[in-house]
């Protein structure tokens, strides 16, 4: 029969309870990293779809409808200015031309930088733009793509529309559904991207 003293100095089935207790937390490093992988593929992804809808986007008809963005209402653009005059003027000039920023998404429509807007929102010029953004990002709904058209202050009057902007396509209310750390943080992990170009006429 073993003594108190030897049964004290036993060390059988120490191993298994040092696995039992480093197990978990090497489950869930390997875990935390597989998702922080998947998170970071997301990532590239949405800045990918913002890629490619800013790149259709410059060569599409606008998804803003208004004077300055639509043919039909080039001439109600440029009130009354002479035609040629440089947009960009001369450092410490007034502005020559009409300048504008309208936003645009799913969620609700468009709207502008300066509170009354007079352009209305296209949902049928939208869609293959979120085509184009689905083809890498699947689950991008209509609401989760914003367009913002900019005047950048180059051209002239009597520059048919649409008139030189920046187009920027952001990517915005997107998340990503954590399959491991969902079980510790209850909130999806937010996805976001944007992309800017110059605008481009092709159309005529």
């Amino acid at each position: 029969m073993p003594s108190e003293r030897g049964f004290a100095r036993d060390e059988d089935g120490a191993a298994l309870i040092e696995a039992a207790l480093i197990l978990p937390v090497l489950l869930m490093l390997v875990f935390a990293l597989a998702d922080l992988s998947l998170y970071f593929w997301q990532a590239s992804l949405t800045r990918k779809a913002a890629d490619l809808g800013a790149r259709l986007a410059v060569v599409s008809d606008a998804v803003a409808e208004g004077p300055g963005l639509t043919y039909s209402e080039s001439e109600s653009y440029w009130f009354g200015l002479p035609p040629g005059l440089r947009c960009r003027p001369a450092p410490g000039a007034a502005a020559s031309c009409p300048a504008f920023a309208v936003r645009c998404s799913g969620r609700g429509g468009c709207t502008c930088e300066e509170g009354r807007c007079g352009f209305r929102y296209s949902a049928a010029k939208l869609r293959p733009i979120l085509a184009a953004m689905r083809a890498v990002l699947p689950a991008l709904a209509p609401e989760n793509v914003e367009i913002t058209y900019a005047t950048n202050g180059l051209g002239y009057v009597g520059r048919p529309p649409p008139v030189p902007v920046d187009v920027t396509v952001r990517v915005v209310g997107f998340r990503y559904e954590a399959i491991f750390l969902g079980l510790l943080f209850a909130d999806a992990i937010p996805l976001s991207a944007a992309a800017t170009l110059p605008g481009e006429d092709l159309s005529r």
